[in-house]
């Protein structure tokens, strides 16, 4: 199925009200790129075509405590919201992606966000197959909110545990809590990936193997409050004792003022 906060799902402050970042198509303009898709999230929700991805009520999975919940992506204040909450004893996450409105092979994708600062929350910024077939898919921005590592992860061969090879870089980043444009560029040779625009890792086609996947891939989003029980747990941050505390409020939110895709030329 569909994407959802990966068996390595990272930053950033408590829950505050988002303020408009006031960055529009104009400011996503890149020197030798065009830009053939622009969601500044100004209107609603539902006239950005993005769905909520993931069976609303479902259980969040990948060491993730808690239900998918629909009412955790939105959007406010000109941002796309993705949130994770715990209310009534438990906890419950958000996701949306741009599958009903755009996908593309290969090219450059920017995404304007800052995160929260809460212990234990993982977040996903991700490209996943149109057909709903991963491997591939293309983790660019990944790992928990209270930072300071950003994950970059490659998947691809079969959907087997024998057949599924992944290849990952990473990138500390200090200021998980400022916005910032997170990117990644997908050519035959290559994936990069970007912060601010200025590369910081990349996975050749040598590291690979074979030729990076051209499918076409749509964008998604998503959380998770992870958990402190779960095998998982060794691997990465969780939530002290599984329930808000000091260092996890209650509700944390993911902003996104813009995303953008972008060919060459």
């Amino acid at each position: 199925g569909e994407p959802s906060a990966s068996a390595s799902p990272s930053d950033a402050g408590t829950a505050t009200p988002s303020q408009p970042s006031g960055q529009g198509r104009s400011d996503a303009q890149i020197n030798g790129w065009s830009i053939d898709y622009f969601e500044g999230f100004d209107a609603s929700f539902e006239d950005t075509k993005w769905g909520h991805y993931g069976l609303d009520r479902a259980a969040v999975g990948h060491g993730a405590m808690g239900i998918m919940s629909d009412e955790n992506s939105l959007v406010e204040n000109g941002n796309l919201i993705i949130r994770t909450q715990y209310r009534d004893g438990q906890w419950s996450a958000g996701g949306a992606s741009s599958a009903d409105a755009f996908a593309a092979s290969r090219g450059r994708w920017e995404v304007r966000a800052k995160f929260p600062r809460a212990k234990g929350i993982g977040y996903a910024i991700l490209l996943w197959p149109e057909d709903q077939k991963a491997p591939p898919e293309i983790d660019f921005v990944e790992g928990r909110f209270h930072g300071p590592p950003v994950v970059g992860t490659y998947h691809w061969g079969d959907a087997t545990p024998e057949g599924h090879m992944r290849k990952q870089v990473s990138l500390d980043n200090p200021d998980m809590g400022g916005w910032h444009t997170y990117g990644v560029i997908v050519e035959d040779e290559y994936i990069a990936f970007t912060f601010d625009g200025q590369e910081w890792g990349r996975i050749t086609r040598d590291d690979v193997g074979e030729d990076i996947s051209s499918k076409q891939m749509f964008l998604g989003v998503q959380s998770g409050a992870m958990n402190p029980n779960h095998a998982y747990a060794k691997w990465y941050e969780t939530v002290d004792g599984g329930v808000p505390g000091p260092l996890t409020p209650a509700v944390s939110d993911i902003q996104i003022d813009y995303v953008a895709h972008y060919t060459r030329g």
